[in-house]
């Protein structure tokens, strides 16, 4: 694990509203399934210029019956009209590099961060958007290795 400090960028996302949580571990694949297979996965790796470098998985919580979760890339670039544009502010971030099985290994990635390494770190959860970044080579995601961005501040003393 290690901390990142961010300046903030500006992502453009493919979106999937998310309403029912016991269904999000199904729809969030059948999402990517969907983006990875069409023209969308491509617009979206033409535009990544800017770190995290990669293609994102980005989960914001609007509240608990609003959950977006956003397939991005991080750029400077104009936004394309058929997509959205989201800031991400500037923050300091807990980076969790992960390899092995992608899916499982997210998840558990989440709950070792909340159980494991938040309660002794000296931080507090910054409630921002929670990132996946995922490598990309020659327009594909690299299979194997991810890494977990968790927005993280200085616990107050």
């Amino acid at each position: 694990m290690a901390v990142a400090i961010s300046e903030g960028f500006k992502t453009c996302p493919e979106a999937l509203l998310l309403r029912n949580i016991e269904k999000n571990q199904k729809n969030v694949p059948l999402f990517w399934d969907r983006v990875l297979q069409n023209s969308q996965f491509n617009n979206v790796v033409e535009l990544n210029n800017n770190e995290p470098n990669g293609v994102l998985g980005i989960s914001i919580y609007e509240n608990p019956k609003e959950i977006y979760y956003y397939i991005a890339t991080a750029t400077d670039q104009k936004t394309p009209c058929d997509m959205h544009e989201y800031h991400i502010p500037a923050s300091t971030w807990a980076v969790f590099e992960n390899d092995g099985y992608i899916k499982e290994d997210v998840q558990s990635v989440f709950r070792r961060f909340y159980t494991e390494w938040l309660p002794f770190s000296g931080y507090d959860y910054a409630g921002l958007p929670d990132i996946e970044v995922y490598p990309i080579q020659n327009g594909k995601i690299l299979q194997g290795h991810s890494e977990v961005w968790i927005a993280v501040k200085q616990k107050k003393e």
